[in-house]
């Protein structure tokens, strides 16, 4: 009985040790098609990794409403979060002739106009006990040629 509780208060510390530097953020995703089809999130965390699109956690959402709120645990750093609404229920994020999106996005720091840009254009600290990350859906908005 012991060496079950020992174990057992062994495994709860390691577990306890891996989790005590997240941050609990939470992703607030507004302008949703409700009945539109489903969210992709997909949280990245260095450069690399978001220009091979290789995310360091990514999920799918339902929605049953045009704003929703995703709690997560992530370890204190810079993080872009990547979302789209999956419209026509393919799993991928279309785009048309010229590879803007045809489907609504959002990302972190990036108002919908024009090419979003890179890692560090669009990266948000997650660097305190608690962050909310808002994200709003919308169409990408052409830049215009005058």
């Amino acid at each position: 009985m012991f060496k079950k509780l020992f174990f057992l208060c062994v495994f709860l510390f390691v577990i306890e040790s891996l989790f005590a530097d997240n941050i609990r953020a939470t992703i607030e995703i507004n302008g949703i098609t409700v009945n539109g089809g489903s969210i992709y999130v997909a949280v990245y965390s260095n450069e690399n990794d978001y220009k091979a699109e290789k995310p360091f956690i990514k999920f799918i959402i339902n929605p049953v409403n045009s704003k929703i709120s995703h709690a997560l645990e992530l370890p204190n750093g810079e993080y872009v979060v990547s979302v789209f609404q999956d419209t026509n229920s393919n799993g991928d994020l279309d785009t048309n002739v010229f590879g803007i999106p045809s489907e609504p996005i959002g990302k972190t720091n990036y108002g919908l106009r024009g090419p979003p840009g890179g890692f560090n254009k669009l990266k948000t600290p997650i660097n305190n006990s608690s962050t909310k990350l808002i994200i709003n859906l919308g169409k990408v908005k052409a830049l215009g040629v005058i």
